[in-house]
């Protein structure tokens, strides 16, 4: 197990495949989750250069399950790749514990990687693709006491347990090698309940079987670090709330340092020691799942984590406490005075989760809206609704089951005001009494 670091990362791709675009780093220290990045001097780009991460500083303790969240296009899968050894990095440098491994090939990384096809080799069976890479690795390779007993060498003894390795088992040659590989199969098929698919070929199992062997395969080599590329994502629901609660059950078992990728964050969620997300390249926040739901660092980790998204509305401040829409006034507590006086005569955007919006009465601080669709889950009831005065604006409102409501009613809603978020309309920062800059690791643009 290891602490991986992620320091100053940069990728670039060139249209032309065979081209690199050009970075170079300035040589910096190590840098920990709360250090500003330093200063980095990069070449110029050519036109036809991509920049697919920018500034990446990221570091994953050792044995913490983090993930990595963030729309389709983001770069959380090129900075696994990165990390893994399937990408060359631009520029910054990669550390698994005390190693620098952005020159080391994959195979020397001591990392292993579950993808989100599986990657099943179809003509072996379950058994056989969870030994491959022990048998093509260091980690089986069983002690000899004395090398001068051994009848074969190295080569013949591995050509004739392949050549027997579908006879009988009472005909089979095993070597102490292959030995210490089945015994390492069979603890692994045991931990993750397959040994009765041992002898299934891939097209024979189920989906959530074929990731349960793809998740073998990586234990088996008991790795420092797990990679996972969004491998619950050809799942259906239910065996995918399965499988998540299993993955983390084995990460806590094993303690190996994990670093997962999704789009779900719901998945980030319910499954992270922290979670860092990503848009349009550059890491926007880390950390904890409840610090991101509870205080996001800028408007679109707000939009991002949360299912229904967070609401937002344009707003004028007028010191000392007051905002202003056209259809509502609110007073806040004092605690929001030095920030109101900032933006006095400016805009800003006030954030609203849909359960810190209720049903209220007619007041100059409640909302006047119209119901438009009304989705009734059982246990929750979700509302989407429009401003009287303003149709283009639409909310998301949750509200208990048990209270009826028709498309076309009209309601007024009351905000939670100890619950609204602001942020500035320009730059989309977190706006608020805490110094969230302490508490969380905030990444700017």
């Amino acid at each position: 197990m290891a602490q991986v670091v992620i320091e100053n990362v940069y990728k670039s791709f060139s249209a032309r495949q065979s081209e690199a675009a050009v970075a170079s780093v300035t040589p910096e220290s190590l840098l920990t989750p709360v250090d500003e990045p330093p200063a980095i001097a990069v070449d110029k780009p050519t036109p036809s250069a991509t920049n697919i991460l920018r500034r990446i500083n990221l570091t994953v303790q050792d044995g913490e399950f983090m993930v990595l969240v963030g729309p389709s296009g983001c770069g959380k899968s090129t900075l696994l790749r990165l990390i893994a050894g399937l990408e060359e990095v631009t520029g910054g440098n990669i550390w698994v514990g005390s190693r620098l491994i952005n020159d080391l090939p994959p195979k020397e990384r001591d990392i292993a990687m579950v993808f989100q096809n599986y990657a099943l080799y179809p003509h072996m069976t379950v058994y056989d693709n969870i030994a491959f890479g022990l048998r093509r690795s260091k980690v089986a390779q069983a002690p000899v006491v004395n090398p001068d007993e051994r009848q074969l060498p190295a080569w013949g003894e591995n050509m004739l347990v392949a050549m027997t390795r579908k006879f009988p088992k009472k005909l089979r040659y095993m070597s102490d090698r292959e030995k210490s590989v089945e015994g390492q199969v069979r603890n692994v098929a045991q931990l993750l309940q397959i040994e009765s698919l041992l002898n299934r070929l891939p097209k024979q199992l189920s989906g959530g079987q074929r990731q349960r062997v793809a998740l073998g395969r990586a234990i088996a080599r008991n790795p420092q670090v797990f990679l996972m590329d969004e491998p619950l994502s050809n799942l259906d629901a239910k065996l995918r709330a399965e499988t998540r609660a299993q993955i983390v059950k084995l990460q806590r078992q094993l303690g190996t340092t994990t670093i997962y990728v999704t789009h779900d964050q719901i998945e980030a969620m319910t499954m992270g020691d922290r979670i860092a997300v990503m848009n349009g390249g550059q890491i926007q926040q880390i950390a904890s799942p409840l610090e991101l739901y509870n205080h996001p660092a800028n408007q679109f980790v707000a939009a991002f984590i949360g299912s229904p998204p967070m609401n937002f509305l344009q707003v004028q401040v007028k010191a000392p406490l007051l905002i202003t829409h056209s259809q509502f006034r609110l007073t806040l507590s004092e605690d929001w005075e030095v920030v109101l006086q900032k933006y006095d005569g400016r805009s800003l955007i006030l954030g609203i989760r849909p359960e810190h919006l209720s049903i209220g009465v007619p007041a100059p601080k409640n909302l006047s809206v119209e119901v438009d669709l009304v989705e009734a889950l059982g246990n929750d009831t979700y509302l989407s609704v429009h401003l009287i005065d303003d149709p283009a604006s639409i909310l998301q409102v949750r509200i208990p089951p048990d209270r009826s409501v028709r498309i076309g009613e009209q309601l007024w809603l009351s905000l939670a005001t100890d619950k609204i978020h602001l942020f500035d309309r320009e730059t989309g920062l977190a706006q608020s009494h805490q110094d969230l800059r302490n508490t969380s690791t905030y990444r700017g643009s």
